[in-house]
Protein backbone atom coordinates (compact mmCIF):
# COMPACT_ATOMS: atom_id res chain seq x y z
CA UNK A 1 0.00 0.00 0.00
CA UNK A 2 1.12 3.15 -0.55
CA UNK A 3 1.05 5.94 2.07
CA UNK A 4 -1.73 7.64 0.47
CA UNK A 5 -3.62 4.21 0.43
CA UNK A 6 -2.62 4.00 4.29
CA UNK A 7 -3.57 7.73 4.82
CA UNK A 8 -7.01 6.93 3.31
CA UNK A 9 -8.04 3.42 4.62
CA UNK A 10 -7.26 5.43 8.28
CA UNK A 11 -9.27 8.15 7.83
CA UNK A 12 -12.16 5.83 6.70
CA UNK A 13 -11.41 3.71 9.72
CA UNK A 14 -11.69 7.09 11.99
CA UNK A 15 -14.78 8.23 10.95
CA UNK A 16 -16.43 4.70 11.66
CA UNK A 17 -14.91 4.74 14.65
CA UNK A 18 -15.62 7.93 15.58
CA UNK A 19 -19.42 7.69 14.20
CA UNK A 20 -20.07 4.37 16.67
CA UNK A 21 -18.58 6.69 19.38
CA UNK A 22 -21.02 9.38 19.18
CA UNK A 23 -23.82 7.25 18.04
CA UNK A 24 -23.31 5.55 22.16
CA UNK A 25 -22.70 8.78 23.74
CA UNK A 26 -26.37 9.95 21.67
CA UNK A 27 -27.91 6.81 23.15
CA UNK A 28 -28.55 6.19 19.42
CA UNK A 29 -28.41 2.37 19.57
CA UNK A 30 -30.60 1.38 16.94
CA UNK A 31 -28.38 3.69 14.33
CA UNK A 32 -25.02 2.18 16.52
CA UNK A 33 -26.42 -1.28 16.43
CA UNK A 34 -26.74 -1.00 12.33
CA UNK A 35 -22.89 -0.40 12.09
CA UNK A 36 -22.89 -3.96 12.84
CA UNK A 37 -22.97 -6.93 10.19
CA UNK A 38 -25.47 -9.84 10.82
CA UNK A 39 -22.22 -11.91 12.14
CA UNK A 40 -21.39 -9.67 14.58
CA UNK A 41 -19.31 -10.22 17.64
CA UNK A 42 -18.47 -7.85 20.53
CA UNK A 43 -16.57 -9.22 23.51
CA UNK A 44 -14.86 -7.44 26.64
CA UNK A 45 -11.99 -10.10 27.56
CA UNK A 46 -11.35 -10.38 31.41
CA UNK A 47 -9.08 -8.33 32.61
CA UNK A 48 -6.82 -10.82 34.49
CA UNK A 49 -5.23 -12.12 30.94
CA UNK A 50 -4.12 -10.69 27.20
CA UNK A 51 -7.35 -9.44 25.77
CA UNK A 52 -5.82 -9.55 22.38
CA UNK A 53 -5.66 -13.63 22.59
CA UNK A 54 -8.05 -14.47 24.93
CA UNK A 55 -10.18 -16.96 24.34
CA UNK A 56 -13.34 -17.71 25.47
CA UNK A 57 -12.91 -21.40 25.50
CA UNK A 58 -10.39 -20.39 28.31
CA UNK A 59 -11.73 -17.29 30.18
CA UNK A 60 -14.80 -16.01 31.53
CA UNK A 61 -15.79 -12.96 28.98
CA UNK A 62 -17.57 -9.66 31.08
CA UNK A 63 -19.05 -9.32 27.71
CA UNK A 64 -19.54 -12.33 25.12
CA UNK A 65 -21.93 -11.06 23.28
CA UNK A 66 -23.27 -12.19 19.00
CA UNK A 67 -25.67 -9.95 16.75
CA UNK A 68 -28.70 -11.81 18.80
CA UNK A 69 -27.29 -10.94 21.89
CA UNK A 70 -26.39 -7.62 20.45
CA UNK A 71 -29.98 -6.75 20.20
CA UNK A 72 -31.26 -7.86 23.42
CA UNK A 73 -28.45 -6.04 25.13
CA UNK A 74 -30.25 -2.69 23.56
CA UNK A 75 -33.72 -3.89 24.29
CA UNK A 76 -33.16 -4.08 27.41
CA UNK A 77 -31.36 -1.48 28.41
CA UNK A 78 -34.00 0.93 26.19
CA UNK A 79 -36.23 -0.56 28.59
CA UNK A 80 -37.35 1.67 32.30
CA UNK A 81 -37.15 -1.74 34.09
CA UNK A 82 -33.20 -1.37 32.95
CA UNK A 83 -32.30 -0.61 36.78
CA UNK A 84 -28.43 0.16 36.18
CA UNK A 85 -29.50 2.35 33.31
CA UNK A 86 -32.40 4.26 34.14
CA UNK A 87 -32.05 6.53 34.22
CA UNK A 88 -29.25 6.34 31.61
CA UNK A 89 -25.69 7.05 32.72
CA UNK A 90 -23.75 9.74 30.86
CA UNK A 91 -21.25 8.42 29.27
CA UNK A 92 -18.17 9.95 26.68
CA UNK A 93 -16.01 8.03 24.43
CA UNK A 94 -12.89 9.05 23.46
CA UNK A 95 -10.99 6.96 20.71
CA UNK A 96 -7.14 8.03 18.98
CA UNK A 97 -4.47 6.53 18.34
CA UNK A 98 -5.78 4.91 15.55
CA UNK A 99 -4.18 2.27 13.58
CA UNK A 100 -5.54 0.16 10.01
CA UNK A 101 -4.06 -2.48 8.01
CA UNK A 102 -5.80 -4.51 5.26
CA UNK A 103 -5.40 -8.25 4.73
CA UNK A 104 -7.50 -9.36 2.17
CA UNK A 105 -11.40 -8.68 2.49
CA UNK A 106 -10.79 -7.85 5.90
CA UNK A 107 -9.71 -4.37 7.90
CA UNK A 108 -8.50 -5.00 11.37
CA UNK A 109 -8.31 -1.68 13.57
CA UNK A 110 -6.61 -0.53 16.52
CA UNK A 111 -7.41 2.05 18.65
CA UNK A 112 -6.96 3.44 22.14
CA UNK A 113 -10.37 4.42 24.11
CA UNK A 114 -11.16 6.14 27.62
CA UNK A 115 -15.07 5.88 28.63
CA UNK A 116 -16.49 8.49 30.72
CA UNK A 117 -19.28 7.29 32.80
CA UNK A 118 -21.23 9.38 35.22
CA UNK A 119 -24.22 8.57 37.14
CA UNK A 120 -25.67 8.42 40.83
CA UNK A 121 -22.62 10.92 42.20
CA UNK A 122 -19.85 8.09 40.91
CA UNK A 123 -17.81 8.78 38.39
CA UNK A 124 -16.25 5.88 36.30
CA UNK A 125 -13.59 5.67 33.92
CA UNK A 126 -12.56 2.70 31.76
CA UNK A 127 -9.54 2.99 29.54
CA UNK A 128 -8.39 0.23 27.35
CA UNK A 129 -7.96 -0.54 23.61
CA UNK A 130 -10.75 -1.58 21.03
CA UNK A 131 -10.04 -4.33 18.43
CA UNK A 132 -11.80 -4.00 15.25
CA UNK A 133 -12.52 -6.27 12.25
CA UNK A 134 -14.18 -4.18 10.10
CA UNK A 135 -15.03 -5.30 6.67
CA UNK A 136 -17.02 -3.07 3.24
CA UNK A 137 -20.35 -4.06 2.83
CA UNK A 138 -22.84 -1.99 0.17
CA UNK A 139 -20.28 0.58 -0.08
CA UNK A 140 -19.54 1.22 3.76
CA UNK A 141 -17.64 -0.27 6.31
CA UNK A 142 -19.18 -2.34 8.89
CA UNK A 143 -18.36 -3.70 12.08
CA UNK A 144 -17.72 -7.51 12.29
CA UNK A 145 -15.97 -8.10 15.08
CA UNK A 146 -15.35 -5.61 17.97
CA UNK A 147 -13.25 -6.80 21.04
CA UNK A 148 -12.12 -4.38 23.98
CA UNK A 149 -9.29 -4.63 25.96
CA UNK A 150 -9.57 -2.98 29.10
CA UNK A 151 -6.24 -1.79 30.58
CA UNK A 152 -7.05 -1.86 34.16
CA UNK A 153 -6.10 -4.69 36.84
CA UNK A 154 -10.27 -4.99 37.71
CA UNK A 155 -12.99 -3.72 37.64
CA UNK A 156 -13.84 -1.43 40.52
CA UNK A 157 -17.27 -2.68 42.94
CA UNK A 158 -19.38 -0.20 41.19
CA UNK A 159 -17.57 0.09 37.84
CA UNK A 160 -19.83 -2.39 36.20
CA UNK A 161 -20.11 -2.58 32.56
CA UNK A 162 -23.84 -1.98 32.25
CA UNK A 163 -22.82 0.58 29.35
CA UNK A 164 -21.13 0.11 25.65
CA UNK A 165 -17.87 0.23 25.83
Amino acid sequence: MTLQETLLLRLRVEELLFEEADLIDQWKLDEWLALYTEDAHYYVPPSDVDGDTASAETSLFYILDDRIRLRERITRLKKVGAHSEHPRSKVRHLVTNVRARQEGDVIHARSSFIVSRAKDITHDLFVGHYLHELVEQDGALRIAKKTCVLDMEALRPHARISIIL
